[in-house]
């Protein structure tokens, strides 16, 4: 185990450890870490043992930079901005203090999961869409192929009632 020197020595090794999984990250792009297992098993580890208050602060910073550095790739994936930013402002304003960890830890992978689901599920129906007004085109309903009625065929494509209808089967009660 490292040792916490004091004074600058808890910012010196939190700048160690962003410089050393920037590294990995840009050195190794195609090797596979598991993160969330690392930081999962992170927050079990007691620490609560150390007393010095710059220690336990260290291990907060350093545990919440883990947390977010292991999210990041996903959250970037995440194709609506507002989603993104719910979890990083879910990581900044979480103490991360020892006995809230493993709750934190699940609470941030497991709303990201959900994140993601809604996300592909979003890209799908949009596919849904776009097939059916296809559809729509290729039948020529309504004289679909003058560009002046494209829209109109979009509109009665019937994405309105089939995509609501096959969502009811895809989302969780």
């Amino acid at each position: 185990r490292a040792h916490y020197l004091p004074g600058r020595g808890a910012s010196a090794a939190l700048k160690c450890i962003k410089n050393v999984l920037h590294t990995h990250q840009v050195a190794f792009p195609q090797h596979c870490v598991d993160w969330e297992n690392v930081v999962t098993e992170w927050a079990k580890e007691d620490t609560s043992r150390t007393t010095e208050r710059n220690v336990q602060k260290f291990h907060r910073d350093a545990f919440k930079y883990l947390v977010s550095f292991s999210i990041s790739e996903r959250v970037k994936a995440l194709g609506v901005e507002k989603w993104r930013k719910q979890i990083q402002d879910d990581v900044n304003e979480l103490g991360w203090f020892l006995c809230y960890r493993k709750k934190s830890t699940e609470m941030i992978y497991s709303k990201l999961a959900r994140y993601e689901q809604l996300d592909q599920l979003r890209e799908a129906t949009s596919l849904l869409e776009l097939a059916l007004w296809k559809s729509s085109i290729d039948q020529d309903k309504e004289g679909c192929r003058d560009k002046a009625k494209v829209d109109v065929c979009r509109i009665r494509c019937g994405a309105d009632i089939v995509v609501p209808n096959v969502l009811s089967f895809l989302l969780p009660a």
